[in-house]
């Protein structure tokens, strides 16, 4: 068994690791104190990414546009990127379920995606439902060559600045989950209304509620077959938790590397609090959790690029990734104690960032109970 990451992916980290230091750093102090940054400027620095460093559509297969190198090396970019508390992803990549695309949707959508001309918003979460996709109360009824989509989505990422919504709605509510639909809906359609942003305890991210009365959509918009949402999403949703769980591992080093060396510095009754055993001690099972993290999350991504079913790994990746990110970003802030709580410390704004995870894309409560019914088969329900 060889661990070492492939040549071509360690010139792609190199890569994202030299735009990391050289565009993401210098925006570092002023991102803190404003827990954002300006919306225009990241479309630039994703087009900076593309154009000057190569990260760009790294998923994608070449015959689509993309760089075709697979999960393994979306994670690995994407820890290094995300040792920037500002959250920075890669441009050009199609939400999985964007390869259902019909042949008339192809370049007005995954087309336009991968080009960089137009960006998506993935709409599932509602008021009264998070993971369970058979709870949807937006429903989509059939009128003539229409839809009319009528409810309410909530926490949905990035949709005040997106071209069109990735919409999950109920097409026949008596059948729950079996009778959901996805649907393609343009920013501008009549009956589609962005409420307002959320604010939220984490940095550079503010999700938004939308509201749907009277939706007219046409049947051509619609993205796959009627009622098959439900294979879908779970096809999507491993791909996001396992590029979710590698965000984990950037935040985790990148707050160990700080409290390691605050700690060789930072001296109380003159000596370096690197000398005290709580301190070591606390250091030490960061370094222990994130390395079973990594391993964890990389030989996911590995056979997933084998084209392996990794909808059980990706539960166990991001459950543990999630909440290894949750107690290391709590130890270094203890490491280093009142300045780690200052406002213009790293370490503080991941450690409400990461808090987001342990929720987003499936709770931890929901990976467990999906990891025993893996293991317990039918005695689990």
């Amino acid at each position: 068994m060889n661990f070492d990451l492939p040549e071509d992916v360690q010139q792609l980290v190199a890569r994202a690791r030299d735009f990391r230091e050289q565009v993401l750093a210098p925006l570092e102090p002023q991102f803190l104190a404003d827990g954002n940054v300006p919306w225009p400027l990241r479309p630039r620095l994703q087009a900076q990414a593309r154009d000057e460093h190569g990260l760009w559509a790294i998923d994608v297969p070449q015959e689509h546009g993309g760089l075709g190198m697979g999960q393994l090396a979306v994670c690995a970019v994407h820890e290094e990127l995300n040792k920037h508390p500002m959250m920075f992803e890669t441009g050009g990549a199609p939400e999985p379920v964007l390869y259902h695309c019909a042949p008339h949707q192809w370049d007005a959508y995954f087309g336009a995606v991968v080009s960089g001309d137009k960006r998506s918003a993935y709409a599932f979460t509602e008021p009264g439902t998070g993971s369970d996709l058979g709870a949807i109360q937006t429903t989509a009824v059939r009128d003539g060559d229409d839809w009319v989509i009528n409810g309410q989505k909530l926490f949905i990422g990035l949709a005040e600045r997106v071209e069109f919504l990735i919409l999950f709605a109920s097409t026949d509510p008596a059948r729950g989950a079996r009778g959901v639909t996805v649907f393609l809906l343009d920013r501008g359609t009549p009956g589609y209304e962005v409420v307002r942003t959320i604010p939220t305890m984490g940095d550079a991210w503010d999700p938004c509620e939308l509201r749907f009365e009277d939706c007219r959509v046409p049947d051509s918009q619609r993205l796959g077959a009627v009622d098959e949402g439900f294979a879908t999403a779970d096809h999507q949703l491993s791909h996001g938790r396992l590029k979710i769980a590698s965000y984990q591992l950037g935040i985790a080093q990148r707050c160990i590397d700080l409290a390691v060396a605050w700690a060789q510095e930072r001296t109380t009754w003159g000596r370096p609090i690197a000398s005290r055993q709580a301190i070591q001690f606390m250091l030490a099972d960061s370094a222990v959790e994130l390395d079973a993290a990594r391993l964890l999350v990389y030989r996911t991504a590995w056979a997933a690029d084998r084209g392996d079913d990794v909808r059980t790994e990706a539960f166990k990746a991001k459950l543990f990734a999630t909440e290894m990110a949750q107690r290391v970003t709590d130890r270094c802030l203890q490491v280093f104690g009142g300045r780690g709580y200052a406002r213009d410390s790293p370490v503080q704004s991941f450690f409400r960032q990461v808090r987001l995870w342990r929720i987003g894309h499936g709770t931890a409560e929901i990976h467990r109970w999906m990891i025993a019914r893996d293991l317990l088969g039918e005695a689990a329900s």
